[in-house]
């Protein structure tokens, strides 16, 4: 069985394609360029269906196609979307957690007040997924079509949380398009009367979220693309972590106590409160890295992507994930930032 980081591959052609959308929309995205031109994004509701933290998927990557290692995909139109995040000047912004997260096919969400994802998701969605952003604050996610529910058109929810900012900033994005349900008829809500769409008074803040899919060259299965750039009011400050936080680590092999494949080490300093995630392996040419999940013992199941310390110290985290470049990146996120308020 091929691992997801064999399928999720983007061939050369594609490449291509992607690094043409980048380049096509420079005039808007250079520092500083024609800053007075930018749109912010608006501030929308995050809306009730952030999933819990017991239902975001340890897989929690740009990919919400293909959940883990399972062969079957998610069902519905397969969706790209690719942009940058921008400071109001027009810079880009390094190290921005972006998320993603929306409806399947059939309009219901990973959300669920329970301990467990919602059943009636399509079990091969994943549902939900982040990107780090790099020094060119690009993101690029593999996803779906956001489906139809009462009262909504399509959308997606998105998350944007800047360097030394502990809240995300929460909008959504629509589709430029008359929404047709499954059965061919024209859906009750449009973009006109959705009750976040309709409600945001300035109209060139609507027109930003309003993104034209077009088909991907080159392909015969109905992919789409839209490019949309993320421009926020805030101005991101790099976090000083306490006695500068190392978080550049190579990753040693820890032989394994149950049979399994060798395990990989990390050790990083703790501090009391502050939230660790790790990321490792390139996705998407050089984006950024993907998120992977990590255990705190040796012999301890793989349960967790993000971890919050408790004491100060040292802190070990154990990785089944070789990093192919041999160093781990780990994230510090300040106390309270990403708890799922916005």
């Amino acid at each position: 069985m091929k691992s997801k980081s064999d399928t999720f591959h983007i061939p050369v052609d594609r490449r291509r394609f992607f690094k043409s959308m980048f380049v096509a929309s420079a005039g808007f995205t250079l520092p500083g360029y024609l800053a007075e031109a930018l749109t912010l994004s608006p501030t929308v509701t995050q809306g009730p269906y952030y999933p819990l933290a017991s239902n975001i998927p340890l897989d929690k990557d740009n990919d919400l196609v293909q959940l883990n290692d399972q062969l079957t995909l998610a069902s519905g139109v397969i969706t790209y979307v690719s942009g940058r995040v921008l400071d109001a000047s027009g810079n880009p912004v390094r190290g921005a957690l972006v998320e993603l997260w929306h409806a399947d096919h059939q309009g219901d969400y990973l959300y669920s007040a329970s301990a467990t994802r919602n059943p009636a998701c399509d079990s091969a969605f994943a549902g939900f997924g982040q990107f780090l952003t790099g020094n060119r604050g690009a993101f690029l996610f593999r996803t779906i079509k956001a489906g139809l529910y009462v009262g909504r058109t399509r959308h997606f929810h998105w998350g944007v949380t800047l360097p030394g900012r502990t809240t995300r900033a929460t909008t959504q994005t629509f589709w430029n398009e008359t929404a047709i349900d499954t059965s061919g008829r024209t859906w009750s809500t449009q973009n006109s009367n959705d009750n976040v769409f309709s409600t945001i008074p300035d109209a060139a803040q609507r027109a930003s979220v309003l993104l034209d899919y077009v088909a991907v060259p080159g392909t015969t299965t109905g992919e789409v693309q839209a490019t949309w750039d993320y421009v926020s009011g805030f101005s991101p400050s790099e976090p000083t972590y306490p006695n500068g936080g190392s978080l550049i680590v190579s990753g040693s092999p820890v032989p394994s106590t149950t049979g399994a494949s060798d395990r990989f080490r990390i050790r990083v300093p703790a501090y009391s409160g502050y939230t660790y995630e790790v990321y490792a392996n390139p996705t998407l040419a050089d984006l950024a890295w993907a998120s992977i999940p990590f255990s705190v013992s040796a012999s301890g199941s793989v349960d967790r992507h993000k971890h919050t310390a408790t004491a100060d110290g040292s802190l070990d985290l154990y990785l089944d994930q070789k990093a192919v470049k041999g160093f781990y990146y780990v994230s510090f996120r300040v106390p309270g930032a990403n708890t799922g308020t916005p």
